[in-house]
Parts: structure tokens; sequence; C-alpha cells
């Protein structure tokens, strides 16, 4: 017997008509099929599962339930028809988009994205979604969502960021090898055969793709930001830019998280301890960067030596940076309006170290502004790596803490125009000037595939 796989395989490419099944009508009964037909047991296969894949929404529209008798036995007409452009179908999938001002969710508007599109437009472009900041009414039938305009900037007419749907509803429900692999056992194979539906449902559920969007910033002055949540740290980077309270931003200057080998051939007359201070030294000279996570002992050193660098008349031209140490730093910069505050934060290698931003006294980095929390953000050291998240124990802040999806931009760098695509998850939010966009992935099924697979285990077991 051929392997069902290699089966699927070699029939992939006969099945590029069923990769849109919308517009296909086509009466099938399986008795007039002979399976030794590859082509056309290829093709049963298909129909006959996207007909129990629709059986549940023409349970619901009883209108596109036709059912007729031909030669005295019920053929199921398989119809996947277009669905009007301001219908929306609780029983299928979609995403809830939620947009509101901070603190004001009671005046929320309500998105939906289903079939890639958002219900109640009627075009699709580029498989992308914009959310823009009109200088007008929105025009009838735009696939876009409407930010609000502040009296300011009432001629301004921007696309801060595009949501794609490239790899959306549309691109998941295609047949995939896996899915024709499943098929066909389920058609070709005795044992199979027996399984009732709900096992083979759980099944599909657990090879089908799942839907995927992405959400890109447009490069525009209006900046696309992603709130870091308490129990989800992410991982600190080089230029990663980020807000905290309303409007304090702060970004990435350098950052080493695990030590490269000392050049012995430039240091032969320092050790690595004298070279670690003499460069923070010069760190807190040159750029009045504060130093924190030195202990009590690497502080008193630490102002010998700055008292030693101060007395010379010469400092010398010798060069020292931060990534020659063999200490693991975090260098960053707060971007205030009066001046620009650097602090560098070293940590330990393998160790696990703390630093709290916020309005307390007992944080390192203290801002004093009524829009941050006092305990608004943490900066952590886990052992091999830097991380960032916000507020602290069980408690978020009031304003959050976000992530820009652009970098911070040096001066001479040149402008970026799109930002990397950024994977939309369930319950994420993002910030665009003073509006908030909640995502919520409804009825995507089973999340957690162990879950799912205690689920079909228990199916299984009951099945005699």
């Amino acid at each position: 017997m051929e392997n069902p796989y290699n089966f699927a395989l070699s029939q992939s490419n006969q099945f590029n008509s069923f990769m849109n099944m919308q517009q296909i009508v086509i009466p099938v009964r399986p008795d007039e099929l002979e399976l030794n037909n590859l082509q056309q047991m290829a093709g049963s296969i298909a129909l006959q599962e996207n007909s129990e894949m629709v059986e549940e929404k023409q349970q619901q529209n009883p209108l596109h339930d036709k059912k007729y008798l031909e030669n005295g036995e019920s053929v199921q007409q398989i119809v996947t028809n277009k669905r009007t452009f301001n219908d929306f179908n609780r029983e299928f999938p979609f995403v809830k988009i939620s947009v509101y001002k901070q603190h004001q969710m009671a005046n929320q508007k309500i998105y939906i994205l289903q079939d890639d599109k958002i219900i109640g437009s009627n075009q699709i472009s580029k498989n992308e979604i914009s959310i823009i900041r009109r200088k007008k009414q929105q025009q009838q039938g735009d696939n876009n969502i409407d930010l609000g305009l502040s009296s300011q900037e009432v001629n301004i007419d921007q696309v801060p960021c595009k949501i794609s749907t490239e790899f959306g509803f549309r691109h998941s429900s295609r047949i995939t090898p896996h899915i024709l692999c499943f098929l066909s056992l389920k058609y070709s194979h005795s044992r199979f055969q027996q399984f009732p539906s709900n096992i083979f449902k759980l099944i599909h559920s657990f090879i089908k793709e799942k839907p995927q969007f992405y959400v890109q910033d447009c490069g525009t002055s209006l900046k696309t930001l992603v709130r870091i949540k308490k129990e989800s740290p992410k991982i600190m980077n080089d230029y990663n830019n980020y807000l905290i309270g309303a409007d304090f931003y702060f970004h990435v200057v350098q950052l080493n998280s695990i030590p490269y080998p000392q050049d012995k051939k430039k240091k032969d007359q320092e050790t690595p301890n004298e070279y670690f201070y003499q460069t923070l030294v010069r760190e807190h000279e040159k750029y009045r960067a504060r130093i924190h996570g030195l202990s009590l002992e690497e502080q008193a050193t630490f102002q010998e030596y700055l008292e030693e660098y101060r007395k010379l008349k010469k400092k010398g031209r010798k060069q020292y940076h931060l990534l020659n140490c063999q200490r693991p730093f975090l260098k960053i910069q707060f971007d205030t309006p009066i001046f620009k505050q650097i602090a560098v934060f070293i940590a330990k290698s393998g160790c696990e170290q703390i630093f709290k931003i916020g309005r307390s006294q007992d944080c390192d980095i203290i801002v004093n502004m009524n829009t941050v929390s006092r305990k608004q953000t943490q900066i952590k050291f886990n052992k091999s790596q830097w991380e960032i998240c916000d507020g602290e124990g069980i408690r978020q802040s009031a304003n959050g803490t976000w992530q820009s999806l652009q970098p911070y931009e040096l001066p001479f760098q040149k402008k970026s125009n799109l930002s990397t695509p950024l994977l939309i998850e369930d319950l994420m939010e993002i910030k665009i000037s003073e509006n908030i966009f909640k995502f919520e992935m409804i009825g995507f099924g089973v999340s957690k595939k162990r879950k799912l697979t205690n689920t079909l285990y228990q199916e299984l077991t009951q099945f005699n």
C-alpha cells in the first residue's frame, strides 16, 4: 500500500482548484466515486471534508442548507458562496479589535476582523488593513480603522501602522500536505473510518495552521508601541525604544549580556579589574552617567579611582570601552526635555539582579512625574540576558510600559520606513498617540496543545 503522506504530496498539485472553495457548488454522493481513481479520490476527500466543516454554518443558516433527492437518495449540496459585506458570523473565528483612549474604555469602538477584512468594508488591498488618522470623515466601504483627530492636527492624514492579513484566515484554511495526509487516512483506512466525528475535529484542530496577523509601523511621527505585560518580560536589545508613563521615553544605548574575552595585547599594563573601574570613571565623567549595581565594596573602590582621575592634569588619550570589560552591563539614555540623562547598570554573570524605575524613593531611577507610577518598570538581568517588565509584584503600573516597534534612530542614521512585522497575540495591546488597540482572538479553538492532547486522549479512551 502506498504511503498516505507520499500520496498526499503527489496529489498536492491537483488541488489548486480547491485552494479557494468559495465558488464551488458540486453535488456529491460517495457511492458515485471510484476510490481506485486517485484524482477522483482526492476530490472526494476535499469536498467531503469541506462539507463537514461548513455543516455547523449551514445549520445556523437554513436558507443555505439545500438538500434534494436524486434517485431516492439524499444528496448534500456543498455551497460555500461568498458572504455579504456586512455579514458577521459568530460561529466562525474572528478578531475583536477594541479601540479606546487611556482610562476611557466606556467610549471604546469595536471592530471585527473576519475573513481577512474588517466587517462592513468591501475591499481587500494588498493583504493589509491600514490604521489611518484622517483629516476627513471615513469613506463608506474603506477597509481601514480610523483614529480620532485632535484639534491641533485636523489637517493631517497619516497611516501610522498596518495590520498584515497575508497569513490570516484564508491562508490557514488552505489544504496543506498534512491535511491531505489526514484526510487520506480518514477515507482509506478502515480503522480510522470507525472514529466518531468529534475525534476527527480534534485531530483537525491539532494539525491545522493557526491564522497569524502581524502589525507593522510605517515610520510616521506617530509611534506604534506595544504594551509590555508584567507576567511576560521582554528581552532588551540595542537601540530598543521604550515609553513609561504618558510621555517619558528612554532607549538602550548599548548592552552586553555575555562579556567578550579580554585582549591581553592591548591591556597588558592593566589588570581586568583596573580596566573595569577606569572605564566606569570615564563613563561617569564624560557622559555624567549614573552607575548602578555595584556592591558597597565596589562603590568604595570606584570612588578611589574617581578621585585619582580628577587629580590628573593630563587625562591621556587611551580609549576605554564598556564592551571590553569582563562584566555584563546595560547603558540607557532618558530623553528628557531638559537634558539627556544616562544610566549604566552593572551585573554579574550567572546571577539575577533587579533595577527599579519609578517615583518611589527606593527605586534605582527616580522619576518625579505624576504619570509615572511609584513602581513603574523593572529591568532585570536574568543570568544571561537583560529583560524589562511592567510594575512590581502583582501590581501593574497605571499607564503601562510600552516598547516602540521602531528602534531609536541616531542623528546620522537613515530614517526607516517600515518596522519589522510583529506577530499579534491574544490580548495584545498597541498604542498610537492617545489611542489603544486591544486584540482578542475569539473562536480560534484550543490554544494550548497540552490541553488539546488531553481532550483527544479522553475521547480515544472512551472509544471502543
